[in-house]
């Protein structure tokens, strides 16, 4: 694995995004905030991978 993906904020960004996403549907039953947080979280985690490929 490339280490600049590693240490990209893009990928925190994605990760944050997901983990909210899933708080979000699971612990207070919002299923639209929750899955648009999920599906910014997969954008974000495209931008990191493409950012660190070139």
């Amino acid at each position: 694995m490339n280490p600049e993906f590693l240490r990209s904020p893009w990928l925190l960004l994605a990760v944050v995004l997901g983990v909210l996403g899933t708080f979000l549907i699971t612990l207070f039953a919002l299923p639209i905030p929750g899955w648009a947080s999920i599906v910014l979280g997969v954008g974000a985690l495209v931008v990191a991978l493409v950012r660190t490929r070139y």
